[in-house]
């Protein structure tokens, strides 16, 4: 099974969950919340850069 990579910035541990399962909302090994896990794999779930509401392209006129 596939596995998502997230690191705790409070005590430096990787937390592995798997692809499906958001991100934890402590870290398990510190308790740290939240705002200190960061994704540190590639992801590769989602549309890919670029590709969001925020992309860059500016917005389009319509006449």
């Amino acid at each position: 099974m596939e596995m998502k990579k997230f690191l705790c910035s409070n005590c430096q541990s990787i937390i592995e969950v798997p692809y499906g399962t958001p991100k934890p909302e402590t870290c398990p090994h510190c308790g740290a919340p939240s705002n200190y896990i960061h994704r540190i794999d590639g992801g590769g779930r989602g549309l890919g850069p670029g590709r969001g509401r925020r992309c860059g392209c500016g917005f389009i006129e319509r006449g």
